[in-house]
C-alpha cells in the first residue's frame, strides 16, 4: 500500500518533539550564515551556490551538465561579468531560468501554470528517443523502477493520471496557504512540500528536479537571504542513495513522515554548514593575503599558497608534492619553499630533509 492510498491522505503527521531541536538548529545556522556573509561579495557566492544547485540537481537524476556552459548562462542572467564565456544551449538556459525563478520570485504564488512553465524550461530540447510532452501533466500511469526490463523492481507507483489535476490543485492550495509561519514551520513546510510533490509525481519526467525547485522556493520564502548562499541539491547528491531509500520507505509507509523530515532537516543543516565552512575559508584567505605582499611570490608559489588556503594538504606540503603542484624541478621546489619560509609565508613542521613539511604561517 502506498502512502497516497491511505484513507486520510494527505493529512501527514510527525513527531514535533523529535523535530523541534533539528528545526531550531537549522534556523540558528540560517542566521549564522546570514551574519557570516555580510562582509563578503554576495555576487560571487551566489554564482557558485546556484551553479552547484543546478549541476547537482541534474546529477541526482544521472544527467551530467557542462558546468562551464551553466556558469556562463547563470552569469548572463545575474548580470555578472566573467573572464571567459562558453556556448549556452536552450536547455541550459531553461535550467538556469527555472532555478532563478524559484529563488527570486518569492511573492509569486505557486500555480499549475508556473509548474508547467518550469517543466517546459527543463525539456526544451528533447532527444529523438526520449519524447515527452513539455509543459503538460501526465495522463497515464507512472512507476519508479530499476533493474532488468524483464524483472523490474518497483520502488514507487504514483496516483493514476486521472487523479493528477485534483491532487496538484490540493497541493498548490496547501503550499500557498502555508506560506505563513503561523500555519506551519517554514522549514517543515519545505520538507513536506518536496515529499508531497514527488508522491503526486505529476509529470512523465522531471519530477525530481521540479520537486527540488519547489523545495528551494519554500526555503527561500522561509529565509529570503541565505538560500542564495548554499546548495541543498549538492548535499542531497552526496547522500543520493539515502535520499532515494528514505523516500521509498516513507512512500510505502503510513502518513507519519517523521523519518523523512529528520533526514531532510539534517541534510539542510549539512548544506548550510558546508557553506559556512567555505565562507570561513574565504575570510581566512583574504586575511592571509592582507598580511603578506603577494607580488613578492612567483606564479608557482602563489598557486601553492592558494591550494594550502583552500584546505589542501592539511598536514602541510613537502618537496615532492610541491614539485607535482607547481610543475617544477626538485631543486626549484626546494628553493621556492625556502624562500617562502624566509619571507614568512610558511613555517616548517616536524621532520627534516625530504620529509620536511611546510605549513601556512597562521601567526
Amino acid at each position: 500500500m502506498w502512502i497516497w492510498e491511505e484513507k486520510e491522505w494527505p493529512q501527514f503527521t510527525f513527531d514535533i518533539h523529535r523535530l523541534h531541536p533539528l528545526v531550531c538548529k537549522a534556523t540558528y545556522l540560517q542566521g549564522k550564515l546570514n551574519g557570516s556573509s555580510q562582509t563578503l561579495d554576495h555576487e560571487g557566492i551566489t554564482l557558485d551556490a546556484v551553479l552547484a544547485n543546478i549541476i547537482y540537481s541534474s546529477d541526482i537524476e544521472g544527467e551530467k551538465l557542462d558546468a562551464r556552459s551553466v556558469r556562463s548562462s547563470l552569469a548572463n542572467h545575474l548580470g555578472i561579468t566573467t573572464d571567459v564565456s562558453y556556448p549556452v544551449d536552450k536547455r541550459t538556459d531553461g535550467l538556469v531560468e527555472s532555478s532563478l525563478d524559484a529563488i527570486n520570485n518569492l511573492d509569486e504564488q505557486l500555480t499549475s501554470a508556473r509548474l508547467l512553465k518550469w517543466h517546459s524550461l527543463l525539456f526544451q530540447e528533447e532527444g529523438l528517443f526520449h519524447k515527452i510532452q513539455p509543459g503538460c501533466f501526465r495522463t497515464g500511469a507512472v512507476q519508479v523502477v530499476s533493474g532488468r526490463l524483464d524483472k523490474p523492481i518497483v520502488h514507487f507507483e504514483a496516483p493514476s493520471g486521472e487523479k493528477v489535476t485534483k491532487e496538484i490543485e490540493a497541493f498548490i492550495r496547501w503550499f500557498n496557504d502555508g506560506n505563513n509561519p503561523e500555519q506551519v514551520d517554514p522549514i517543515l513546510r519545505a520538507g513536506i512540500a518536496h515529499l508531497w510533490f514527488l508522491t503526486i509525481h505529476p509529470f512523465e519526467d522531471g519530477n525530481g528536479r521540479i520537486g527540488r525547485l519547489i523545495m528551494d522556493l519554500a526555503l527561500a520564502q522561509s529565509e529570503r537571504t541565505t538560500i542564495r548562499l548554499y546548495a541543498m541539491s549538492q548535499s542531497i547528491n552526496e547522500k543520493r542513495k539515502e535520499y532515494y531509500d528514505v523516500l521509498e520507505r516513507t512512500q510505502r509507509g503510513e502518513l507519519d513522515i517523521t523519518e523523512w523530515l529528520v533526514w531532510f532537516i539534517e541534510t539542510l543543516c549539512e548544506a548550510i554548514e558546508q557553506a559556512l565552512k567555505q565562507i570561513a575559508q574565504t575570510i581566512a584567505k583574504a586575511s592571509f593575503w592582507n598580511r603578506f605582499d603577494q607580488s613578492s611570490l612567483t606564479q608557482e608559489q602563489a598557486k601553492v599558497i592558494n591550494r594550502l588556503l583552500d584546505g589542501d594538504f592539511e598536514d602541510g606540503i613537502n618537496n615532492r608534492q610541491y614539485m607535482s603542484v607547481a610543475k617544477v624541478s626538485r631543486s626549484t621546489a626546494t628553493r621556492h619553499l625556502t624562500e617562502m619560509v624566509e619571507m614568512g609565508f610558511l613555517i616548517t613542521g616536524e621532520g627534516g630533509g625530504r620529509s620536511t613539511r611546510y605549513k601556512l604561517n597562521a601567526q
